[in-house]
């Protein structure tokens, strides 16, 4: 079904595919022995996991230093999917190359990358160089991923580039406690999740809107800078913003009401309401 065909529920633009093609070093939940080293045969290589029908995905998240990335880059492009680059150790001048390659996105900013180095930036230095203006970054602003300045930072440094996400996992909206994440078992307390009987964290329980009025209270943003990470920002990214993240004129009418606490008060789906709070 063609997703701008939906009219009286939410509804999934596409996949994104993160992993298996990302650094075992910087993998954060995902098991190990799932993942690939690179792309010993180029594109088949991608082909072999996921098939050649990609018709439904729109975002891959790629380590640029895995061997043959950059060919899988330009192709993954070619056919209009995003490529976000992310679990990763790749240097600055790695990073850089993936950009020129076709990359347009950075996965969750921070979490699961190379620590930022004064003599090599790696992925980080992205936003302060000459290609930031083509480049889109999600972050986490639960405030356990990352701290409040880190986001504070992020958002000086490039803010139009900023793209709200949640990273949650199935968890979300359950109680604290032990969950199921695909084959381990997840730790549920308060705002943080993590791989049980360690502190890695495996994704969020946060709500987007949630992620809106932190990042307003963290950067002392106006209440619109914070929403545009959430809304325009990322329809930008995916080259829909004619169709969806904005209000202009002959865009899908998918919109939500507010109060001044940036709380949802109601929700509109092609301009028909599908849900009022109480």
């Amino acid at each position: 079904m063609n997703v701008f065909e939906i009219n009286d529920a939410a509804a999934i633009l596409g996949l994104h595919l993160e992993g298996p093609f990302i650094n075992k070093e910087k993998r954060g939940a995902h098991l190990s022995e799932y993942l690939m080293d690179g792309f010993p045969e180029g594109i088949k290589s991608f082909e072999n996991v996921f098939g050649t029908d990609l018709r439904n995905v729109r975002i891959v998240t790629i380590a640029p230093e895995l061997p043959n990335s950059m060919e899988v880059i330009k192709w993954l492009t070619n056919l209009g999917i995003k490529v976000s680059l992310g679990h990763s150790e790749a240097s600055l001048a790695c990073s850089l190359e993936a950009i020129r390659a076709g990359a347009t996105g950075i996965t969750h900013l921070f979490n699961a990358m190379k620590a930022f180095h004064h003599r090599d930036p790696g992925l980080l230095g992205v936003l302060a160089s000459n290609e930031k203006n083509r480049v889109f970054y999600g972050f986490i602003a639960d405030g356990v991923h990352s701290d409040p300045v880190a986001l504070r930072i992020a958002h000086q440094v490039h803010p139009t580039g900023l793209m709200l996400i949640t990273d949650a996992v199935s968890a979300m909206g359950l109680p604290d406690g032990e969950h199921q994440l695909g084959d381990s078992k997840l730790t549920v307390k308060g705002h943080r999740a993590v791989i049980t009987g360690t502190q890695t964290l495996a994704g969020s329980v946060i709500s987007l809107d949630s992620c809106v009025r932190r990042m307003k209270q963290f950067t002392c943003c106006e209440a619109h800078t914070a929403l545009n990470c959430a809304t325009l920002h990322p329809s930008q990214f995916l080259g829909i913003s004619d169709q969806m993240g904005s209000l202009v004129y002959n865009s899908i009418a998918d919109f939500i009401l507010l109060d001044d606490d940036l709380n949802i008060k109601a929700t509109y789906i092609k301009g028909k309401k599908v849900w009022q709070s109480v």
